[in-house]
């Protein structure tokens, strides 16, 4: 009798903590088995043992993508949402993210036009809305509740391009146009984070006879952008399951689809925790030194202190931390000098549910970073070989012969000029001659060199020049010249070949000439370094032969996976996240939801319920039952604050004793 008492008892308290909502896991688990633990409102799969491996917890799960939920708001809410209010009626893209999100539609044919037309419309022009301080643009950042503002715009475009995607599944017929935009729905929101199904999407698409991509046009595309978006659309068809990030991005830049996949800001998850925040690429200062710029995430401190120190392997040693930084502070300092080369351009790539920096130069790809607080001293996923393919027909101007000159010494200038201003009394006046110079051109000189060349291969040698300035604004760098001159030493603009060879265009900064020889003949080929940019210049007995402008040196990369750690489905695996315990999915009440919309509430959870079952598995019947009491008790006054994320931290800091 006291058995079956017992059990009709156990059986009453189950369905008490059912009731509760989904984040009552832990308690169901302790009374229910894995066999039978079937129950409507807490139907989940996972492991009823205690999940310590954060890894291991979430690959069994169902994916629940933060990107979709608005965030708790930690700031003044009435200011929250007049600023909000404001955002929604005075911005075009905000009022047509969040006017589609309340649209009703009265049958299929309205579902499918007015879905495409949306999704097409967010393609061409996406939230974009600039972020912190950008020589001297404020954007619309100015207090912290204009970041929760701002994020609440993007969350409304992802549910919007989320809405108009499950729109389109439920028609019955489905033509190449909705396979489109179902790619795009999510191509728009996250590049290739979905690239399962925008794969699966394409091909589909291709099967219905996909051949018109007006949609992912835009006004002032050219039929090059339609054949490099051709590209992207193909790669994507045909790419293999197993396709690695690295891979997928130097045959991007290869294919010259690179620009389409990559962002520059955003709502991203940089920190692959699945929790996403704004996130910007500045150039700064006149150095345009490149930094990446995330809105600061409020939260408590201690907690996310104590989350990184339970759960992260590799966590920095107390040394390494300055006394005035917190954990947590250490691990999402992405500005760290370990982190990238801010000299480099830095670009995101979102892919496979996961986001990789990647650092490039003007010529082309350097590294790729991946960045999760479990890998804080890893980050370097992977580098990239340039391989060079000189389109100039001699290769590498370097190795070429140069062509013979006579050089004249400063002293001796005045036997070859006339008339000229910046001789006098014989002597040259290097000082107003490198202010003439800077007049006409960019920089003046530090070092100049005169000198005779047959340059129009006449027989008769002109007067030249060679110099040289250095610069220390911005980034710096050097200004070479190779300019023809008059005889009175100012620089030939009369001539077609004086314009050719003096064009300001590569007699610059980053610039450099060499005259060479070939088959007998003098030639000239100008060199911006910097743009990738050749002018090979022949002048024949005073006849302009060839002044062809064409890119120098053509670059590929080959990709090298720099990662030691595991590599699942083409990208890295062990990332730690900052998921709640339950299924988010199945969250129900407001203490619920509030829990999902909030990070530290979330780790808050998770470090709670890991704490539970570790100490629940120390203990005999009669103790784990009085713990599974606590529990309830617990979690009952949690729901009991209706969503108050003040309130459910208050509990949860009194429940891991860190009050």
């Amino acid at each position: 009798m006291k058995n079956i008492i017992s059990i009709i008892a156990a059986f009453i308290l189950i369905i008490a903590v059912i009731s509760c909502g989904g984040r009552n896991k832990e308690a169901n688990q302790s009374e229910q088995n894995t066999q039978t633990n079937q129950t409507s409102q807490n139907n989940n799969t996972q492991s009823q043992n205690i999940q310590t491996n954060t890894s291991q917890t979430n690959n069994q799960k169902e994916f629940f993508d933060m990107k979709y939920v608005y965030k708790g708001i930690r700031a003044d809410k009435t200011k929250f949402d007049e600023k909000l209010k404001k955002l929604r009626e005075n911005n075009e893209y905000a009022k047509r993210n969040f006017d589609f999100l309340n649209i009703k539609f009265a049958n299929d044919d309205e579902r499918k036009k007015y879905s495409i037309e949306f999704i097409s419309n967010v393609n061409y022009a996406t939230l974009n809305l600039k972020f912190l301080i950008s020589w001297g643009d404020w954007g619309v950042y100015s207090e912290v509740e204009d970041y929760y503002a701002v994020g609440y715009l993007y969350v409304d475009q992802n549910l919007a391009l989320k809405k108009a995607r499950e729109e389109l599944l439920k028609l019955n017929k489905k033509d190449a146009d909705v396979y489109l935009a179902l790619f795009l729905s999510h191509f728009a929101c996250d590049s290739l984070y979905y690239f399962e199904e925008e794969k699966k999407y394409l091909t589909e698409w291709k099967k219905a006879g996909g051949s018109n991509i007006a949609m992912m046009m835009r006004k002032n595309d050219n039929d090059n952008t339609y054949i490099q978006k051709m590209n992207l659309i193909n790669y994507i068809i045909e790419a293999p399951d197993s396709l690695r990030a690295e891979k997928l991005v130097a045959d991007a830049y290869k294919d010259n689809f690179y620009r389409y996949i990559v962002k520059n800001n955003g709502y991203i998850d940089l920190f692959n925790e699945n929790n996403y925040s704004l996130i910007s690429i500045e150039l700064e200062g006149t150095a345009r030194l490149s930094s990446v710029e995330i809105a600061e995430e409020i939260g408590n401190t201690n907690i996310m202190n104590k989350y990184i120190k339970t759960y992260i392997n590799n966590r920095l040693a107390n040394d390494d931390i300055e006394d005035y930084l917190e954990y947590h502070q250490n691990y999402y300092n992405i500005n760290a000098v370990y982190c990238y080369d801010g000299w480099n351009n830095l670009n995101l790539l979102e892919f496979k549910k996961n986001t990789f920096l990647i650092e490039s130069t003007m010529n082309g790809l350097v590294n790729m970073h991946y960045y999760n607080p479990e890998f804080i001293k890893d980050n370097l996923y992977a580098s990239f070989k340039e391989i060079k393919n000189y389109n100039f027909r001699l290769g590498d101007i370097d190795n070429v012969e140069s062509a013979k000159i006579n050089l004249i010494s400063t002293n001796d200038l005045k036997d070859y000029t006339k008339d000229s201003k910046f001789i006098d009394s014989g002597s040259f006046d290097r000082k107003q001659y490198s202010s003439y110079i800077a007049s006409n051109m960019y920089y003046p000189l530090h070092e100049v060199s005169f000198f005779l060349c047959d340059i129009n291969n006449d027989g008769k040698e002109e007067l030249m020049l060679s110099g040289e300035y250095t610069s220390s604004a911005g980034r710096g760098g050097i200004a070479h010249y190779t300019l023809l001159l008059k005889d009175n030493l100012e620089i030939n603009f009369d001539s077609e070949t004086g314009r050719l060879i003096n064009n300001p265009d590569f007699q610059h900064l980053g610039c450099t000439q060499k005259i060479y020889t070939e088959n007998g003949k003098n030639k000239i080929l100008l060199l911006d370094t910097l743009n990738n940019e050749a002018c090979d210049i022949f002048v024949d007995n005073n006849e302009i032969k060839n002044a062809e402008v064409f890119d120098y040196i053509t670059y590929s990369y080959q990709p090298k996976l720099e990662w030691k750690g595991s590599i699942l489905n083409g990208v890295p695996e062990g990332a730690l996240k900052t998921d709640a315990s339950f299924d988010m999915s199945k969250a129900e009440n407001a203490s619920d939801k509030a829990i999902v919309s909030d990070r530290t509430l979330r780790v808050a959870d998770k470090l709670i319920s890991d704490a539970y079952f570790a100490k629940k598995a120390a203990l005999d019947k009669q103790g784990q039952e009085e713990l599974l009491e606590q529990r309830r008790a617990e979690i009952k006054t949690i729901q009991e604050a209706k969503g108050d994320i003040k309130l459910i931290e208050d509990e949860m800091l009194k429940i891991l004793n860190m009050q």
